[in-house]
């Protein structure tokens, strides 16, 4: 991945991670499926749920492990049963996050990167704590809206349920 002029120093450092990810996915799941084609689909579908929910980002060890092994182990039983959906794919998502506006960069990596809370963040905007709620909220949904992009409607529902990520 090359680093664009218009990504935040902090946010091209984090896209190397979510890249990194996408790539050890992927071959695990090559490994498990025996298919490279299947792999990528998982793989895309595994970020994409990650990304639905990116406060796991803030993560290392196994909080982030445990959320990704808990969206593969579904998307892998998919894939053996030939339900996996065809959405999305690892290129748009990756197009999405490099594309993402500045402003969302910068409240992305205060709040899934650094743990920021709406105070915190306030701080570190520069604007009032309600201010600087509406942008956590705003970047929150253009993620999930990114997400989604790359998720099956259902896949969307099955996993509102509260999870220690969020």
């Amino acid at each position: 991945m090359s680093t664009s002029a218009s990504l935040l120093p902090e946010y091209a450092a984090w896209i190397e991670r979510v890249c990194a990810t996408h790539d050890a996915i992927t071959y695990t799941c090559h490994h498990r499926l025996g298919n490279r084609s299947l792999a990528e689909q998982v793989g895309a579908q595994v970020l994409a749920g990650l990304l639905s929910k990116p406060t796991v980002f803030r993560y290392f060890g196994l909080p982030y492990s445990g959320r990704i092994a808990r969206l593969a182990e579904a998307r892998l039983a998919e894939a053996r049963e030939g339900r996996l959906a065809d959405v999305g794919s690892w290129p748009e998502l990756l197009r999405g996050l490099t594309g993402l506006p500045l402003e969302h960069q910068e409240v992305l990596v205060l709040t899934c990167v650094r743990g920021d809370d709406d105070g915190q963040l306030a701080l570190n905007l520069g604007c009032d704590a309600p201010t600087a709620a509406l942008r956590r909220h705003s970047t929150m949904e253009y993620m999930r809206r990114l997400a989604a992009s790359a998720l099956p409607p259902e896949t969307l529902s099955e996993d509102e349920a509260p999870s220690p990520d969020t």
